[in-house]
């Protein structure tokens, strides 16, 4: 192997260029949603265009979403899954077209409202960077895959803003090993990464909320059910996005295209009617965190968004899992504090906290990296006085997901994969 300190240098190089490719990609869906949401304010003052034109165009941008993955297949779905085979030697490194390839595909599909999230193809893309990176210095290939991994992990640090989290998940999930250059990697490619991206963005976090906290110890109790439910939720989600994506593929007569196009416009069609429950997650979290919806529109957006967040998946345009399963998790814990607020009055719980909570209990529960989910969204909402209860809640669900025997949906989607060559310049299987 080479110097660890070579490896440091080139985790500089590479960490520099996923911060800038993923601070664009950000830059471009917020530039993809600002347009969504003018077509929609122009179309409200012309009535006879309100029904039609948002969903043409979202049809056309999800169907060339697909077309692209016809073109290069292997930027199809989160990419998490790949750099996670990689990882293992089980597949080749990705040939660098995917990169261009993942960008303009999921800002087509995420702008045009699928309910997909940005880290999936920003951590693809940081691990291509990475891998390139370490073949043009010529290190060894063990190193290329530290590279690759590191640079992954940077990507989705810049995706949530959480440099922390985006190591802690290279360490728990994609290596699920603590090795001294793969850790040391990792931190320097996520700072840098994560440094350049707020450059391009701003150094806020992703969510703002209020001062939360848990008021009582017996409050643990709830958050305990909390974890538990979600658990038992992760794995039916989990099963239910393998359906879709079996459900889709078994629709043969019918172009990845045209049926990327239907859905698409379906999306479309939605996203007139409620604009807030389309896209990434982003806008309908944060009405979430505002704490102020009852229990109806609660349960609204949780039947919503666990059937549209598959639905999305399936059509195997480039976007993540990630961002999606916020939504649900939030959905679910502000949930259930309403429902606790309504039967036990005298005993008032936080909305909000449970929200948050929810959210780094459902990424536990459906990717079965705990630690990761925590962090993530302690850096996301920019508040640890939750960490007690989100430690408790997230372990419950990994119980309860373990014991139902649901398989962590990375594992699942990387068994789905092709062999192909670990030579990046040779043609994928």
């Amino acid at each position: 192997m080479g110097s660890i300190f070579t490896l440091a240098l080139i985790a500089i190089v590479a960490g520099a260029l996923t911060g800038l490719v993923g601070g664009l990609f950000r830059l471009s869906l917020m530039g993809a949603n600002n347009v969504r949401t003018s077509v929609l304010d122009w179309t409200r003052e012309e009535p006879a265009l309100r029904w039609i034109v948002p969903v043409v165009l979202a049809a056309a941008a999800v169907a060339i979403a697909r077309l692209i993955i016809r073109w290069v297949p292997e930027a199809a779905g989160s990419g998490v899954q790949r750099v996670e085979a990689n990882m293992r030697a089980e597949i080749g490194f990705a040939r660098f077209r995917v990169l261009p390839a993942k960008f303009v595909s999921g800002v087509l599909a995420i702008g045009a409202g699928l309910a997909l999230g940005r880290e999936g193809p920003t951590v693809q893309m940081g691990a291509i960077i990475g891998a390139r990176a370490g073949r043009l210095v010529k290190v060894t290939e063990h190193d290329q895959r530290t590279l690759s991994a590191a640079m992954a992990g940077a990507g989705l640090g810049v995706a949530f803003n959480a440099p922390l989290g985006g190591a802690i998940f290279v360490v728990e999930e994609v290596a699920r090993a603590v090795r001294t250059r793969l850790v040391l990697t990792t931190l320097i490619g996520s700072a840098v990464a994560v440094g350049v991206a707020q450059l391009i963005l701003g150094s806020q976090s992703i969510f703002s909320v209020g001062d939360v906290s848990m008021e009582a110890a017996w409050m643990l109790i709830p958050y305990g059910i909390l974890g538990l439910a979600l658990g038992a939720l992760g794995v039916y989600y989990n099963r239910f996005v393998i359906t879709m994506m079996d459900f889709m593929a078994a629709i043969p007569r019918i172009a990845p295209e045209v049926k990327a196009g239907i859905v698409g416009g379906l999306v479309g069609l939605l996203g007139v009617a409620w604009p807030s429950i389309v896209g990434g997650g982003d806008t309908i979290n944060e009405q979430i965190l505002l704490g102020t919806l009852t229990l109806g529109p609660l349960a609204l957006i949780l039947i919503v968004r666990v059937v549209l967040g598959p639905l999305s998946y399936s059509l195997g345009t480039a976007g993540g899992l990630f961002a999606p399963l916020l939504v649900v998790g939030g959905a679910m814990g502000a949930l259930v504090a309403t429902a606790h607020n309504a039967l036990f009055p005298g005993a008032p719980v936080s909305p909000v906290a449970f929200a948050i909570v929810g959210m780094s209990t459902f990424f536990a529960a459906v990717v079965r990296a705990p630690v990761t989910g925590v962090i993530l969204i302690v850096e996301m909402t920019a508040t640890t006085a939750l960490v007690i209860p989100m430690i408790l809640a997230a372990a419950t669900a990994v119980l309860m997901a373990t014991a139902m025997k649901g398989e962590p949906i990375y594992d699942t989607l990387r068994g789905r994969l092709k062999v192909t060559s670990p030579d990046p310049d040779r043609p994928a299987d």
